[in-house]
């Protein structure tokens, strides 16, 4: 895990240098390693530990900050302060090859339903680091990354449910409902356009992986025009720890006009 995750900071590094600035020279993240990279409590289990290294060859510093974490009606992300989850230290500051422990828990676990945090580890410049940059660079590269932090109610109940499917105008709509009361992790989200024999005619994926307690997810896709004609029925698919949601409706002629 470590290694791979090396791995993945490294590549978040040059994307976030590609997108913010495609010729400017920039510097590099420390390297650095987090385990675990999710963290399950419930009422039995109410405290952990997640471990930082410094993998760099150089001093890192970090600060930590934990954030209660929803999802709007649209599915996007929001993050709000919170005091429901505990955490200590608030600042690292970590040696080459040095780990340290930041400690996480719960005051008391929910009755009903899933709480949701995520426990933001994010790296600091280290003093005079921004005035030290080459000649000619103006991003500093600095890394931030959200552990999930999942707090479990007493009762699980895991379902979620394809609560819409249409085609309007060449418009795919569709909706992923999470009906239960803890979240689930999507493998794969698909929405799949076929053909009368049933062949793949068109298939759009979409990023969506985490779907939190009593959300629902709207999702869309334009099915290309020279494809629309040829389309007799629409397939959604999702795909996970603990969830095989299908729903599939016949789509008549006039589906692309």
């Amino acid at each position: 895990m470590p290694r791979s995750f090396r791995m993945l900071t490294n590549r978040l590094a040059l994307l976030l240098s590609l997108v913010l600035g495609a010729w400017t020279p920039s510097l590099p993240a420390g390297e650095f390693a987090i385990v675990p990279l999710r963290v399950d409590l419930d009422r039995a289990t109410r405290s952990a530990e997640v471990t930082v290294r410094n993998d760099d060859k150089a001093p890192l510093r970090m600060q930590v900050e934990a954030m209660a974490w929803r999802q709007d009606a649209d599915g996007r992300d929001r993050y709000e302060s919170t005091d429901g989850l505990i955490y200590f230290p608030r600042a690292l500051e970590l040696a080459p090859g040095e780990s340290r422990i930041v400690r996480i828990g719960v005051r008391a676990a929910p009755v009903s339903r899933e709480e949701t945090y995520r426990l933001f580890i994010e790296q600091l410049p280290a003093p005079g680091q921004a005035a030290a940059a080459p000649a000619g660079a103006s991003l500093l590269v600095l890394l931030r990354i959200g552990v999930p932090v999942f707090v479990a109610p007493a009762q699980i109940e895991r379902r979620g449910q394809v609560t819409q499917l249409e085609i309007k105008g060449g418009q795919a709509l569709f909706a992923v409902a999470n009906v239960g009361n803890v979240h689930f992790v999507a493998d794969r989200v698909e929405l799949v356009a076929l053909s009368r024999d049933g062949s793949r005619l068109h298939a759009q994926q979409y990023p969506e992986r985490y779907f939190l307690a009593g959300v629902t997810k709207p999702l869309s896709a334009a099915i290309p025009r020279d494809i629309c004609p040829q389309v007799a029925a629409l397939e959604a698919i999702v795909v996970g720890d603990g969830v095989d949601l299908r729903r599939k409706i016949d789509v008549g002629p006039g589906a692309c006009n």
